[in-house]
């Protein structure tokens, strides 16, 4: 499955289920701490951790990769500068689904304050919602206080980041030539057994043939090979044309953007000049 682009999950200043402030320190504990071999924080519904496979409760993917980043945000009409944490997610087609329908547009994270006994914080959790409102910043500042808030979490003390807007974009795979030189073989040997097999019919008694005049015999895998390697060499020309062609988009894409738009006038007609003289 293909994993989405990173995309905020919360900000600094913003106001955490139990009322307090995210740090800026914060951001950077759970970037340090993050290791999905260690801990790999999963993907539920309205931070519901269901015991059965089936849906909504249950798991709808994994965070992958978590990254920080200052960001200039606009807040109270001004222009300021915030440490940011930015997740990567692997998505199941369960998610991808609903978010296609226009459900589930939200992201809150759960975080602990004591991520392994470390005393760091770590991240846990990622939910998906459909009513900010409800796990928005006027909702949780006292939230910490509400049962049904309390028994979503892992732990007592973990605590809801602010619901905000995410879009899930997937990230698009390039394969390369070698890549398609493997495939090329691959594809090659299989078709090529499969004509060797032919349909299953019942197999007759072998008779005695003659010795072969020779013990030359046909190299399937190498004749694979050299065929893979040709089609490779066939269809560098046309990638390198398209890489230089892509080159000189961006150049003069670039060139014109900052370029000023000429102007042109046509001088006025005088209605002078316009005769022809013969010379008889």
């Amino acid at each position: 499955m293909a994993k989405s682009k990173f995309f905020r999950v919360f900000v600094e200043g913003f106001t955490a289920s139990d009322g307090r402030k995210i740090e800026a320190a914060w951001i950077d504990e759970i970037v340090a701490n993050f290791n999905p071999a260690t801990y790999t924080p999963r993907i539920s519904c309205e931070h519901i951790k269901g015991f059965s496979p089936e849906p909504p409760f249950n798991a709808y993917g994994s965070v992958t990769a978590v990254k920080a980043q200052t960001d200039e945000l606009e807040i109270d009409g001004q222009k300021q500068r915030r440490r940011a944490l930015y997740a990567q997610i692997d998505p199941n087609e369960q998610l991808l689904k609903i978010n296609k329908a226009d459900q589930k547009l939200f992201t809150s994270v759960e975080i602990t304050p004591d991520f392994g006994g470390t005393g760091k914080v770590g991240l846990i959790g990622l939910a998906v919602t459909d009513n900010p409102a409800s796990l928005g910043t006027e909702a949780l500042s006292f939230s910490g206080l509400k049962p049904m808030f309390d028994a979503r979490k892992q732990h007592p003390n973990n605590l809801f980041s602010a619901a905000i807007e995410t879009e899930i974009v997937l990230e698009v795979e390039k394969m390369d030539a070698a890549a398609i030189a493997e495939g090329t073989k691959s594809g090659f040997l299989s078709a090529f057994a499969s004509l060797l097999k032919g349909n299953d019919k019942p197999k007759e008694e072998p008779q005695q043939a003659p010795p072969p005049a020779n013990d030359n015999s046909f190299d399937v895998a190498r004749f694979a090979t050299v065929m893979a390697e040709q089609v490779t060499a066939a269809m560098k020309p046309a990638f390198d044309r398209m890489d230089t062609l892509d080159a000189r988009f961006e150049r003069l894409e670039t060139k014109l953007a900052h370029s000023e738009q000429g102007s042109f006038s046509r001088s006025t007609a005088t209605g002078a000049g316009a005769s022809v003289q013969t010379d008889c």
